[in-house]
Order: C-alpha cells, then structure tokens, then sequence
C-alpha cells in the first residue's frame, strides 16, 4: 500500500521520527505542492497526544479532508507531526462510535442497541444511585487514560458523588516524578534545553515521544552548542549529536544517578551555597551514597566506571544544565520514585534549580491568575471518611490522599499561585491492582460499578487476563470512547466522546495560556466529557454543582481573574507569562522545611525510605538468575513508536499503512545466534506471559536486550468474546507482572521494562 503524500494550503514542517532508523516509511513535506480545491480554513488544535498543537483545517463540503500546522500559533509554529496529520481519517471514520449504545445479549457478545442520550444517562445514574445506597459510594471506580480529556471534570464527579477510587496509568508515566518532585521541593521541574550548557537525556527518545516540542528544542540547542549526555539503553537518535552514551541495563538508573551524586559531592563539585542555605540532610546524603562507587555502579549497570564518572563531571561543571523528566524512568517499577528522587537530588546540589537555563517549576505571575485543576475538582466535597476508603492507599499512603494532603498542606504556605497545587488525578489516586481485586474478590468492600473514559485497561495495565476478570466482573461498566476497543466490548453502555477539533480546551502551563478553539460543531451524537459527567451529576443530586451549561462557560470562569473571556483568548490564541527566579530567596520551598529535602520528611513520615536507596528488579539477571536461564533476555516495552499513540489510531488505514504489525527489535547478532529470521512472527515468553510479534532486527538494541512494542490490537479481527479484537495475542502487557514485589514502595509503579524474556519462532 502507498502512502499518499500530502499536500497543504499553508507552511507546515514536518518533524520526522526515529522510525527512520527501523527503515520505516516517513511523511515528508512537499513545499512545491499545490492547493487543492477548499471550501475554508479553520483554526483549531490536535491534542492526538499530549500538547495541543496548532492546527489548520482544510474543509471542502462541510468535511476536513486535510490538516496542516498552524504557523501563527504561539507555541507550536506550524509544526506538526505524522500522527497529527491522521486528524481528517480520525474524525470521520466509519468506525467512530457516534451514538450512545447500550449491551443486548451476554457481556462481550458484540451485541448492541442503540439508544438516545438521555435514556443512557437516565439508566445510568439510576443503576449508580442504586448501587451507591447498597454499598456506599465507594463501589464506583473510574480507570482514565492520558491527557485526551480534561480530567478535572470526572474528578469532580467522583468528589461530589463520594468515591475515592480514580486509578489509571498515572503510576507509570510522569506522576511517580511529579509527586516526588512535589515532595522534595514543592513542584515539578521543566526547562528549555535551548538556554543550558549541558543536557542529560536520561530515557527519554523525544523523536518518538514530543516530536513537535521536545525534539526540536534539542535540535536547536544542538545548534547552538549545547552539550548532551545520553543514557539509554537504546541508541536512540540523540545519541548521533551527543559527547557520550551510556548505554546502561535497563532498572539500573538509580544505581547510576548515586554514583554521580557520590562522585559530585566527593570531587565537591556541588553548589556549596545553595546546598548550605537551602537543603536540609545533605549530611546524610553523603552518607548513604557512599557505597556506590564508580566501580561497583559499572558493575550493576553494565557501563564503564570512566563513562559513568566522565559523564558525572561533565553534567556537575557545566553551568546551567540540566536533566529533563523521562517516562523511561517512570516504567521501571521498582526504583522507579527513587529515580525521580535522585534525579530531583542531582539538580538541587549542582544549583540548577530555578534559575534561567536550569529546570524551573514556579509559575509565571501571569499565568498563574488563571483558574486551574485544584479551583474546579471540589476535592472539598468528599469527606474525611471517604478518603479512608481509597483502595490502596493503605500500601502506597504516598500515593493516595495521605501523599496528596501533606503536598498540598505544603504548597498552600507560599504565595498563592506561586506553584500551582499539586495536582489530584496526577497524584491522589486508588491503585489500580487493588481496585480490579475488590472487583473480583469483593475485598476489602465490593466494587460494583466502574467508568473508562478515554481509557482502554486492558491495553494499558499489567496482567490483562486479572484486568479481564475483573471487568467482566462489573455489575455495571461503563465506556466513553471514540471506537469499539477491547475494553469498550465488554460495557454495558458506551457513549460516542467528541473528537478534541469538536470540543473546546485550554492548554495552560505554569508560563503560558493558550485557547484550543474547536474546528467543526460535534457531529452525529458526540459529546465532550464535560456533558456526560454533568448528565450524571445532575440525575445524582449535584445539581447546584455544576453551574457551567458547557466547556466555554467553564473556560470563562477561568479565564475571568485575567479579564477575559474564552472568545476573547481565542482571537490572540492566548498568552505568555515571564518567568521569574529564584523566588525561594524570598518564599522558601513547598516542603516541611521550606528548603529542598534530600532527605525527604514526607517520605519517612509514610514509611518510605528517606533517601534514594538501589534495589535490584525481581525479574533481572542478578535479582533471579534461576529466572534468567531459562529468560535470558532483558525486556523492555512501552518505547514510543510513530505514528501511533499507545493503544490508539490501530484502525486508522494510513497509520496501519505505516505500523501494520507489532514489532519485537532485536539486535541482529541476537537474532542469528537464536536462528530467528528478519520479518517472521515470533513468541516472546516471559515468566507471566507470551506475545506473538514479528521480528525486527535493529541496531540500535544492545545484544542482550529487546524491545517489544506496546499497545497492539487488531480492530480488524471480531469484537465478540473470545477473540474481543486479539487482545490478548500482541499485547505487550501479557508479559508484564502487577505484583507488589515488582511495584515501588512509594506508589506502586509496575514495571514496563526490565523484565526477563526468551524469543521463540512461532
């Protein structure tokens, strides 16, 4: 099949992607193509992912047939990557879910009727209200996906309806490093590369994972002369511009950071003033680190102790740098709050944080009046009481309520706005085991009742079969969702969301507020989340509580501090704030002690390690060599591949075109040595599981690691149980355990990578 090369009506550049190293076909941009015919042009956004990228829509007979970067906008400049140009196939296509459809026959038969909106938020809420006075509220759980929606609006929900049980992915990816951040200083750190002297790219692969943010920002300081330290396992394409790779074993990278911190704090290469006036334990700190010398750390991670220590000195004297958050750190499981904490640690003690060219988390005064997440969530609502309830928070406190409470407690002591408070559906979460366990046990209380939107479980937890279980289990299971996906199959209701160019949003971060304008009115029967929560809240006694008709009123409530309105953002696209540094001079941190906790008080407090502390992954070849004979290669997944996004765009032709099979990549030497042929489907088996995925040799994998790609399904394949679109067949997640022993103490983080494996020709 060929890619048909697009064509646009305006500039727009395409950031290619590191599918060029897998061989893979790339868009390309054709500045001398011409227009085609049109009806209009209309501004909007994409939010395919996570920014809202500025996007031009190309109409012609009230469709968007074509999609291009908007080169006016403010942040993103015209830019525009592969999956944003899937927009126009995403919108309208036959597949899209766009009316509410209610289960005819067994759970998972693929049978359905639909229904008008209002009789699905009627049976609805009635069935919730009647499992609510049964069981108590708590019986409700919610699983969400990743910044496709607004968020706050379903917390707001579950706060008025009384249930603590919101659980998703955020144990994995960047929460476990915002709430540490949180912790040790009082927020999470962001910084531009282009303004550093150094740059350490610590498991992240932003071709792949911010091609329209990240990556062009360190092409740019590239060209400028930044300096850049790699460590991953991968080679991934940063390592092509970098002074050095460290090409480190994968849950290792909390071994490594120590041994920097050793060697800073032992060369003193550290901010002595910064350290003396504004953290608290450095003391201890140098203590505990102690061990982990150059040497024994080569040992553990597999890389020379002159890289590790060559790379340590590079970072500590060059003045400013930094070391951006990664979800390859978040994955890990084990030492994955660790990671952060080290990490958190390394810009604290070389005096990179909130200054201008290091890492920086205060807010802009400018932005800073905007009403955000904490002023609509009404975490008021749900009592002290309820909070005791949330499922799993009396293993990971951190985690849950207790963790959210004291960040927050902390926050409130600086100036208003000067951090925004910590956020509750990043951090105030039931952990997802324990919720699917009370679904199926019915332990410690039964949980009844469940709500995914924008979320797929059975794609993006851990030990699918339990979530399987556990789902099929529902009394009652609702989904909110654009396709049919696995999960969606086995509902009792599903109800047709809005395409994010049908719905208005507003991007806001601590330096900028930018409106997200819808292009085209919700078609068919699509709605935005905002609409289906009200639907529920006003059927369920919360009528006063949602006072907002729609999405703008919202927005003009935020926006009203500021003195405009959503309509009147629109028309400049919206704003940016200035940055100011160094305000801890003046204020203090967000933490106990109003300074940086190296030796962290939150955490001792609730029974975690005070400082960063190495632990060996269960599954590795030194945690359990009786695993690694017969698993002798170490596993990744969850890498980032172009142009899909997790468990999404698998029905959409042109992607398929591009990423028709999922893929396992392995070194070719690996792939001789085992007698495994380039292009064959194999079995990758690991102690929970096995996936059938086809083989690609690739260079950039270390001989004794692979990578298997996340995500996949078959939408192709039949909706009805058992097949339920081959779930279970590619899903990277089969291989992968939930367990607490594989599971940070802190919060609970599962591992997605740094597992054991073996491959096999099917």
């Amino acid at each position: 099949m060929t890619i048909t090369r697009r064509r646009f009506l305006h500039y727009s550049a395409l950031v290619t992607s590191s599918l060029a190293v897998s061989g893979l076909p790339l868009y390309a941009y054709d500045p001398n193509a011409g227009p085609e015919e049109h009806d209009e042009v209309r501004r909007s956004y994409c939010g395919l992912c996570h920014p809202r990228c500025g996007t031009l829509l190309h109409m012609k007979n009230g469709r968007v047939f074509e999609v291009s970067g908007d080169p006016d906008h403010p942040v993103t400049r015209g830019l525009i990557c592969e999956r944003g140009l899937l927009m126009p196939e995403h919108i309208h296509h036959p597949d899209r879910i766009n009316h509410p459809l209610k289960r005819k026959g067994a759970r998972g038969e693929g049978k359905w009727e639909r229904i008008s909106w209002e009789q699905a938020l009627d049976e609805v809420a009635r069935k919730l209200g009647a499992l609510r006075d049964e069981f108590g509220p708590e019986t409700l759980a919610f699983t969400h996906g990743t910044s496709r929606t607004h968020h706050w609006d379903c917390r707001r929900f579950f706060n008025l309806f009384g249930s603590p049980n919101v659980c998703g992915v955020n144990n994995i990816c960047m929460c476990p490093s915002y709430a540490t951040e949180y912790a040790t200083y009082g927020g999470m750190a962001r910084g531009n590369p282009r303004q550093a002297e150094c740059v350490v790219v610590w498991g992240r692969a932003a071709a792949n994972s911010s091609p329209v943010l990240a990556w062009p920002a360190l092409k740019d300081a590239r060209d400028r002369g930044v300096k850049f330290i790699v460590v991953d396992p991968r080679r991934i394409q940063e390592v092509e511009f970098a002074e050095m790779w460290l090409q480190i074993r994968p849950g290792t990278d909390l071994a490594m950071m120590l041994a920097w911190i050793r060697l800073i704090i032992e060369e003193d290469l550290y901010d002595r003033e910064f350290v003396s006036n504004w953290t608290v334990g450095f003391d201890e700190l140098k203590e505990s680190v102690r061990e982990y010398t150059p040497e024994k750390v080569s040992e553990i991670t597999w890389v020379p102790a002159d890289k590790i220590k060559a790379a340590a000195r590079l970072y500590a004297r060059s003045k400013p740098a930094q070391i951006p958050y990664a979800y390859g750190l978040d994955k890990q499981g084990i030492n994955s709050n660790q990671c952060a904490r080290a990490r958190a640690i390394l810009r604290a003690i070389t005096g990179n944080l909130e200054i201008e060219g290091g890492e920086t988390f205060s807010q802009t005064p400018e932005a800073a009046k905007v009403r955000g997440e904490f002023d609509l969530v009404r975490a008021e609502a749900i009592s002290r009481e309820q909070r005791a309830k949330q499922l799993g928070a009396d293993t990971y406190p951190f985690f849950g309520f207790p963790g959210w409470e004291r960040n927050l407690e902390n926050n409130q002591k600086l100036p208003q706005g000067m951090v925004s408070p910590p956020s509750m559906y990043r951090t105030c979460a039931a952990h997802a085991r324990d919720v699917f366990q009370a679904v199926t046990t019915g332990k410690p209380y039964p949980v009844k009742a469940m709500l995914s939107v924008a979320s797929n479980p059975m794609l993006s937890f851990p030990d699918s079969k339990m979530v399987f279980e556990a789902l099929q289990s529902l009394d009652l299971y609702v989904v909110m969702e654009y396709y049919l996906t696995p999960s969606a199959a086995l509902a009792d209701y599903v109800f047709p969301s809005a395409t994010t160019v049908e719905q208005p949003q507003l991007w806001t971060t601590g330096g900028f507020c930018m409106s997200c304008p819808p292009g085209i009115e919700p078609m068919y029967e699509r709605k935005d989340t905002y609409q289906f929560y009200r639907g529920l809240g006003l059927r369920l006694g919360q009528e006063k509580d949602w006072p907002w008709e729609n999405l703008e009123q919202v927005f003009d409530y935020c926006l009203e501090p500021v003195g405009l309105t959503f309509e009147e953002l629109t028309r400049d696209y919206g704003f940016r704030g200035t940055p100011e540094y160094k305000r801890y001079e003046k204020h203090g941190f967000g933490t106990p002690s109003g300074k940086v906790e190296l030796f962290s008080s939150i955490f001792e407090e609730l029974g975690n390690d005070p400082l960063p502390k190495y632990k060996e992954p269960a599954w590795s070849p030194e945690g359990d060599p009786e695993v690694a004979q017969d698993f002798p290669l170490i596993l990744i997944t969850g890498s980032r591949f172009m142009p899909m996004y997790h468990s999404e765009q698998r029905q959409i032709e042109s992607a398929r075109e591009v990423m028709p099979d999922p893929l396992v990549l392995v070194h070719p030497d690996t792939a001789q040595e085992l007698g495994l042929e380039n292009g064959r489907w194999v079995k990758v088996i690991s102690p929970q599981g096995e996936v059938r995925v086809k083989l690609q040799t690739s260079t950039i994998m270390h001989p004794r690691m692979v990578d298997v790609q996340h995500g996949w399904w078959f939408p192709e394949r039949q909706e009805a149980r058992p097949e339920l679109f081959g779930v279970f067949e590619s899903n990277a997640n089969m291989l992968c355990p939930m367990d607490e022993k594989f599971c940070s103490p802190e919060i609970g983080s599962w591992p997605h990578s740094a597992l054991m494996c073996r491959i096999e020709a099917v």
